[in-house]
């Protein structure tokens, strides 16, 4: 009987006791391992955030790049070309007036002739004038591009500072409660620069099809200028 007794105890004790790992679960948490724990989640959380801010900062370049160099092209064409925008809207008037005059009176064949001719010089000074209006245009954008591109590479790199920052913060929080003494690589960082991207070289052929492109899409007399 006794011996019924002292096993039904011992089944009643581990009972309540329970297994290792289930009085290892409801056992006090160390608060320094808490912590550790903490630690560790919000620096996978901040390493999170650095790879999308490398690309978007790489693409960023990549485009500021092109359009420096895109810039630089229309430079070069735009001081091959001459600027005589002011004049746009008197050919405008005078090829005008021509064709007024060509629809409406009676000429001679000679005098006929002779306007046609004149009519068709007003439209190549127009042409060349609305070239060149074209290509101030084409670069007050590519201007206003850059801008944006190197405001907003600016603010990228600002946001990989503030997460080096808080990365710093994390890692020293850590090593006063381990130890440690460094912080671990947390992957590439992209290169600051201190300068521009370099545009890259433009050939003569380089301006040509650009110029060939600029007159496809702008063709004819029907420009905004």
């Amino acid at each position: 009987m006794g011996d019924v007794l002292t096993e039904e105890r011992g089944k009643n004790e581990s009972a309540v006791a329970g297994t290792p790992a289930q009085a290892e679960a409801h056992a006090p948490k160390d608060p320094q391992a808490a912590k550790l724990d903490e630690i560790r989640k919000s620096i996978d959380e901040e390493k999170k955030k650095i790879p999308p801010l490398i690309d978007s900062v790489k693409r960023s370049r990549h485009r500021l790049s092109y359009k420096l160099a895109e810039k630089a092209a229309m430079s070069k064409l735009a001081a091959m070309t001459k600027d005589n925008t002011k004049e746009i809207g008197y050919l405008r008037r005078r090829k005008e007036s021509m064709e007024f005059r060509i629809a409406t009176e009676a000429f001679t064949l000679e005098a006929e002739k002779d306007l046609i001719r004149k009519k068709s010089e007003i439209e190549k000074q127009l042409n060349e004038a609305l070239k060149s209006y074209r290509l101030k245009r084409k670069l007050q954008y590519i201007d206003k591009d850059i801008e944006d591109l190197t405001k907003a590479i600016g603010e990228i790199e600002a946001k990989i500072g503030e997460v080096d920052k808080k990365l710093d913060e994390l890692y020293s929080n850590m090593r006063r409660i381990t130890g440690q003494m460094r912080r671990p690589r947390t992957g590439p960082r992209p290169e600051r620069r201190q300068s521009e991207p370099r545009p890259a070289e433009i050939s003569l052929a380089d301006i040509a099809i650009i110029k060939d492109n600029t007159n496809s899409k702008h063709g004819g007399n029907n420009d905004g200028a």
